[in-house]
This record gives C-alpha cells, sequence and structure tokens, in this order.
C-alpha cells in the first residue's frame, strides 16, 4: 500500500515547514548563546546543511531493505517522530552543554538532528511514487511541495510564531505536529508493536517540554555562571529578539547586556553620558533616540528641562513591553513630549530627511556583534550627520572601538570623547559647565529632582558629576580631539562594506583574510 498522493504532498511540505522552523529556533539559540556574534549563523547553517545531505544519502539504507513497501512506510513513520524528537532535544541539550564548554562544540548535535530530518524527503518519495512514466511529474510536486512548506515555514515563524509565543511553546508545538505525522503514516504500514512506545515516548516529551526547556535563556547568557546568578525576573520574546532582564535591573537584549533601567547619576558613572548633553548644547528642544531599549536615557533625555520634543525609534516593540512594567520610566508612554517609532532607525532615517534635530543620540550596542557595522559605519553617520541643526550634536556608543572612533572623527570636524562615547558635530564643541549646573540643578523626572539640593548627598552628586567637567579633572572622563587624534587616528574606517570590526576576533592577523573584506 502506498500513501495517498495528495497525503505524500501534505507531508512533504509539513516536513518543510518543520525543517526550516528547526533551523530558526537554532539560529535564535546560537544567537543568544554568542552575544550575536556574526559567525554563529554562518556555523549553525553549515552544519544544518552538512547533515541535510548526509540525511538523503542515509535514506538509502532504509530505501534499499526490500522491495516491499509497507518497510518503507514504517521506516518513514519511525523517522519522523524519531528525528524530530532528537530535533527537538538539540535546544535543551545546546542549553546544557554551553554552561560546561564552548558553543562550537554544540554544532555536531545540529548536524546529528538534520542528518536525521534529512532521509524524511527522500523516503517519502520512494514511499509515495510508483517507477512509472510519470515519475518525473509527481516527483517536482513533491518538492515543489516541500520548497512551499519550507518558505511557509519561515515566513510564519519569524514574523507569527517568534512574536506570540515562547520559543518552548514553539519546540512542543513543532514535535506534535510531527507526531500526528508519523501516526498518519503509519496508519497506511503495517504497524509493529514498536510503533506505539515511539509515540508513547515522544508524547512524553512534549509534556516535558516546560520543564526541559526551563531555566534556558539563562544557560544561553550565564553559561559558565549559571549555577552562581539568580533568574531573570522578566523575559520577553518577540520576532526580534529576546530581551531578558535581571533583578538588579540590568537589561540584556540577544544576549548580551543592553543597558539598566535606572536614572538616577549616583548608581553609575554611565549615566553622565546623557545628563552630559546639557554642557554641550545651549537648547536642545528636538531629540533624537536611535535606540530605547529599557528607555533610560530617553526618561533622562525627556525630563530635561529645555527639551520639547523627543522622537525615540526602536526596531523591537517587545522593549515597550519592558518599559511599562517598570515605574522608573512607564511613564514615557504618557508623556506628550515623546514620540515613539517602531522601525530601523537607517530606514527611518532615510524616510524621513526633512527632519532635523539638536541633539541624536545612539546609545550602541557592541561593536563586535553582527550588523554593528550598519550603525557604527561612514556612510551611517554621514545620513545622521544630514539631520543635524545648525550647532546639533550627535552622541554614539564606541564601546571601545578605535576604528569606530576614527570614523567618528573623519566625519565630523568637531569631536570630543565622555566615556566610551564619542560626540560628533558640524559646530565647535564648548562645553559649558555654569550652564551645566544650571540645568542639573533644575532636572526633575516624574516630579522628583534628579539631585535633591536639600540634603548633603544630593549636592555632593551634583559636585561630582560637574568635576568631569573641570580643566584639571584626571578622572578621565573627557577626552578633546587632540587626543582622539593621538590615541585612534591611524585606525582604520568603518563603511558599509568592510563589515568593521564584526569579524576582527575571527581574522586575527590574517592578513589574506583582511584584504579580501578590504581591510
Amino acid at each position: 500500500m502506498r500513501i495517498p498522493f495528495p497525503l505524500a504532498l501534505m507531508l512533504a511540505a509539513l516536513s518543510g515547514f518543520i525543517a526550516l522552523t528547526y533551523e530558526i529556533v537554532w539560529a535564535r539559540v546560537y544567537n543568544l548563546a554568542t552575544a550575536s556574534r556574526p559567525v554563529a549563523f554562518g556555523l549553525m547553517l553549515g552544519s544544518y546543511l552538512v547533515g541535510l545531505a548526509f540525511g538523503s544519502l542515509l535514506s538509502r539504507h532504509w530505501q534499499n531493505r526490500g522491495t516491499e513497501r509497507q518497510i518503507a512506510l514504517r521506516s518513514l513513520s519511525r523517522l519522523i517522530v524519531s528525528s524530530n524528537a532528537i530535533a527537538f532535544l538539540v535546544v535543551p541539550l545546546v542549553a546544557r552543554v554551553v554552561v560546561f564548554t564552548h558553543w562550537a562544540l554544540t554544532l555536531p548535535l545540529v548536524a546529528v538532528a538534520t542528518m536525521l530530518l534529512g532521509t524524511l524527503l527522500p523516503l517519502l518519495c520512494h514511499s509515495a511514487i510508483p517507477t512509472d512514466e510519470r515519475v518525473g511529474a509527481r516527483m517536482s510536486y513533491v518538492y515543489i511541495a516541500n520548497i512551499v512548506g519550507s518558505g511557509l515555514g519561515s515566513l510564519v515563524t519569524g514574523f507569527f510564531l517568534f512574536e506570540h509565543l515562547a520559543l518552548w511553546q514553539i519546540q512542543q508545538g513543532l514535535l506534535s505536529l510531527a507526531l500526528l505525522l508519523s501516526v498518519a503514516v503509519g496508519c497506511f504500514a503495517a504497524r509493529s508493536r514498536a510503533d506505539p512506545v515511539f509515540w508513547v515516548l515522544t508524547g512524553g516529551l512534549v509534556l516535558l517540554a516546560p520543564f526541559l526547556h526551563d531555566g534556558l535563556f539563562e544557560r544561553l547568557q550565564f553559561r559558565a555562571d549559571f549555577s552562581t546568578l539568580p533568574r531573570f525576573e522578566k523575559i520577553v520574546e518577540t520576532r526580534h529578539s529576546v530581551i531578558t532582564i535581571d533583578r538588579d535591573h540590568r537589561i540584556y537584549g540577544g544576549g548580551i547586556y543592553d543597558g539598566m533601567i535606572e536614572t538616577r547619576p549616583v548608581l553609575g558613572g554611565g549615566l553622565l553620558r546623557p545628563y552630559f548633553i546639557s554642557a554641550l548644547h545651549a537648547a536642545p528642544r528636538k531629540v533624537l533616540v536611535v535606540g530605547v531599549s529599557g528607555g533610560a536615557w530617553t526618561q533622562i533625555l525627556a525630563s530635561h528641562p529645555q527639551v520639547e520634543h523627543v522622537t525615540a525609534v526602536e526596531i523591537d516593540p517587545g522593549y515597550l513591553k519592558v518599559i511599562k512594567a517598570y515605574p522608573e520610566v512607564s511613564s514615557l508612554l504618557t508623556n506628550p513630549k515623546i514620540e515613539f517609532v517602531i522601525d530601523d532607525g537607517r530606514r527611518w532615517l532615510r524616510r524621513n530627511p526633512e527632519r532635523r534635530f539638536d541633539v541624536i543620540v545612539m546609545n550602541t550596542s557592541f561593536h563586535w556583534r553582527e550588523f554593528a557595522s550598519a550603525l557604527l559605519g561612514r556612510e551611517f553617520l554621514e545620513l545622521v550627520q544630514r539631520h543635524l541643526a545648525p550647532g546639533g550634536i550627535l552622541m554614539w556608543n564606541c564601546t571601545g572601538s578605535s576604528r569606530a572612533i576614527a570614523t567618528g572623527m573623519a566625519v565630523f570636524p568637531h569631536t570630543i570623547m565622555v566615556l566610551n562615547n564619542c560626540v560628533g558635530s558640524n559646530a565647535p564643541l564648548v562645553i559649558d559647565r555654569d550652564r551645566w549646573r544650571s540645568i542639573l540643578s533644575s532636572y526633575r523626572i516624574d516630579g522628583r529632582p534628579s539631585f535633591d539640593l536639600a540634603t548633603v548627598t544630593g549636592r555632593a552628586d551634583l559636585e561630582r558629576m560637574l568635576a568631569v567637567a573641570d580643566p584639571d579633572d584626571r578622572s578621565g572622563s573627557l577626552m578633546d580631539r587632540p587626543a582622539m587624534e593621538a590615541a585612534y587616528g591611524n585606525a582604520m574606517l568603518i563603511t558599509d562594506d568592510n563589515l568593521g570590526e564584526e569579524y576582527a576576533f575571527v581574522l586575527g592577523d590574517n592578513l589574506f583574510l583582511q584584504r579580501l573584506l578590504g581591510r
């Protein structure tokens, strides 16, 4: 007995859907485990494709076991359920293995899982297509169905499932679907006593999905420190990324530190940067924030006494859920001065060429992450430069990259460094300490003074921040243009074509690879 051809087409489409969904799920897992290292996806995809290739060869083992189609059908039923069970286990296994060793050593798990998944399509064709004059046409229909299913897997998972379901729920749904497919194929085969055992065991994995994925993101992000650090207090999953927040209100986006939910300057020297705007600009009325994250910087900038309007562009709407959940920043969502835009920053700037701002702020993520050069490269900085009003300033985080700093100096004639942030302008940058004192003294966030001058502590905090602008300050918080040129002037610029420093840790001193990428 053969599988009815319409059922074969459905199986081909659903197997493609499942395989591509697993690929997207694994891409997210390795993205988190590596803090968005650009090399991670390529190595994962390479393991995936190698597994599929060997799976096609392995399928001949079951095709050649005999002429009886019942044997092939029974093998197909068992392979559907067993291959998907192993694919399902890749995520919890990777999360547990990376706690003890390097993430790249888990890639054979992907290859083994896809090798078994790769046996299904050839074996399905063998089981469903008779060797007659229409074998070629039927084969093409099966492959078309598989391609359509694969495409839908990418679209549905990437744009819908990741937006509305947790990762473990997607995994659970995939395994449940595979179990149903196995049972459906089993109905057309002479079942043996082993078949119900396969199905019961797989059903057990479906039920255990929440337990097997418990602590998933903590393991992927903390790795060796997993056992010593507390669990995340909040996790937000969207199609863009996974946002996690620990008990100290540190935010992690895509597996790496992405700021804190805190606006009080006394708790971190890093908050000097958004407060420093008023030391450089006399009247920052219109502000653009590219990358809102948890909203702390946006809250500080929107509370500036002179700021009239803030345009906040954020690509991931999940951060709005984070902002809503924390009182320190939740007022942003009802502040009439703030305009939230969910979009890619570069795309929004191109679509709004007429908009001009007194201050543009980008607390850019680490320079070695994937796509970092799109925000640190010369082309993007020139695009931002065109959106500055006369006397306007751009502040962006270079995260210690000498190339990012050199690129900023090449674009802007006037620059200074504030901690790890570069400030660029087309006009001279002059630090006005008296104006800065006046603005900081009147700063209020949600009605509360940032510096409570009625207390000794508040006055001390204010003086400690103002000391950064003293000519004889030795804290190293500021660096002028001559010092920047001496330290970073010879660094190679970042452009859209050379990928910045995204692959620097891979290239090392390999001159051939560096020249290949135009370095």
